[in-house]
């Protein structure tokens, strides 16, 4: 996005305000059910520094610290209305605390500031997502598909994979994943799906490949490590497959996978679990 000359009296450094990232390298598990849409908090552009909330806003979110982000951000918010990426990053906080309808406030009203900002229709698209809101989402991701930011269309096509991860559509959600690992091969993110994708596809030995590269990154990662072990279970490596349903446990006690996991570890030692029990 060009740099935008704001209203007066807006600070100087406001005129090269660039748009944060929208990173649909996506929101955690407690947004999405399957860690699928875990979202890195945006990067803070160094002309920025003047706007202390909007700056110490986004450290809080860094930090996991939403509520005190949610504050702060809404302060700069009212401080700074015309400038589309402070509401963008509230919106980003409001995603996180799982308010998802003040969330797509908050980046319609980017969007009505600069129409053309495609980091906020990406956010917007996942918090219809995550409402269940399947049609408004898509249209979100699609026009975003429309624009020329390189980055944004990956993260568009990306977004897109969960939307049919969702829908259940699992060979459409293995062709957007793909598509986007063409284009970006280190979009880890996208092999961490697109592995679950081929677990639901029996495509076993393809998801092992696209789950170990992307544990290498995020070995606490239950999702992961569940259809792992599920996989491996397939190629007869129970002893290992054992291992990473230990994993599972160990890095999410209380998720669905763990469970899954214990009862096999516990309740059903000689026998794996069913390949229909898969992570959502």
């Amino acid at each position: 996005m060009k740099p935008r000359a704001p209203s007066a009296p807006a600070l100087p450094a406001l005129m090269a305000l660039i748009a944060l990232s929208a990173a649909v390298a996506a929101l955690v598990t407690s947004l999405s059910g399957c860690e699928s849409l875990k979202k890195r908090p945006p990067s803070e552009n160094p002309v920025t520094a003047d706007l202390i909330n909007y700056r110490n806003g986004l450290e809080l979110l860094r930090e996991g610290k939403v509520d005190e982000a949610i504050q702060l951000l809404a302060i700069a918010r009212a401080s700074y209305p015309t400038e589309p990426a402070v509401a963008n990053a509230l919106g980003l906080a409001l995603l996180y605390k799982k308010d998802q309808l003040m969330a797509i406030k908050a980046f319609g009203e980017a969007l009505k500031i600069d129409p053309d900002f495609v980091e906020a229709k990406n956010n917007r698209g996942v918090a219809w997502m995550e409402m269940g809101k399947f049609d408004e989402a898509e249209t979100d991701f699609q026009s975003v598909l429309k624009g020329s930011i390189a980055r944004e269309k990956m993260n568009a096509h990306f977004n897109l994979g969960l939307l049919e991860m969702k829908r259940e559509r699992w060979e459409a959600a293995e062709k957007e994943l793909s598509f986007v690992l063409g284009e970006d091969p280190k979009y880890l993110r996208a092999h961490r799906e697109r592995g679950i994708v081929r677990v639901h596809r029996e495509e076993f030995t393809d998801a092992l490949d696209d789950l170990l590269r992307y544990l290498k990154t995020d070995p606490k990662d239950a999702a992961a490590n569940y259809n792992t072990a599920l996989a491996l279970l397939t190629t007869g490596r129970r002893d290992v497959a054992r291992k990473y349903m230990q994993r599972t446990v160990a890095a999410a006690p209380e998720s669905e996978e763990a469970k899954k996991a214990r009862r096999f570890l516990d309740e059903e030692p000689t026998a794996p679990p069913s390949l229909r029990e898969r992570a959502p």
